[in-house]
């Protein structure tokens, strides 16, 4: 965790700095990263996020404080703390192969500011979303780059 990431105001770290420093750690790898901590994550104008990720680029960070039931004061949960792991993992990625915030709200990667609006997602991407990352990656498993064509 950087030194820099602590915000005592808040009692929260800074999803910024920790991105920055998975993406510097990171930098001379060719493959994606997301990290994931234990901290409750914000960034200046949210109080918290679940997580946060590069668009189109190699770095996300997912915070798992959010996700865990104990943090609303309800007993653990394994399985629901790992259903909506699943979905968050799911939205980061997205973004890292170029997705955008989707409107289904059934969508992985639609916008969630609360951990109900995680709850009602799916584990799997609405046909809109699935297209554009099937159309993102190439058949090696790379994103494709702009001069690439499609098959």
């Amino acid at each position: 965790m950087p030194g820099d990431a602590y915000d005592p105001v808040r009692r929260q770290y800074s999803a910024v700095a920790l991105l920055r420093a998975a993406a510097n750690a990171h930098s001379a790898q060719p493959t994606r990263l997301i990290a994931m901590t234990e901290a409750d994550l914000s960034i200046p104008m949210l109080t918290f996020v679940f997580g946060q990720a590069q668009l189109g680029g190699r770095v996300a960070v997912v915070s798992l404080a959010r996700l865990r039931p104990e943090f609303y004061g309800l007993r653990p949960d394994n399985a629901l703390f790992y259903q909506r792991l699943t979905k968050e993992l799911l939205h980061e990625s997205g973004h890292l192969f170029g997705l955008v915030h989707c409107s289904n709200r059934r969508c992985p990667m639609s916008l969630s500011t609360s951990i109900l609006e995680v709850d009602v997602k799916s584990d799997s991407y609405c046909p809109s979303c699935a297209a554009l990352l099937a159309g993102s990656i190439s058949p090696s498993g790379g994103a494709r780059s702009t001069t690439e064509k499609s098959p």
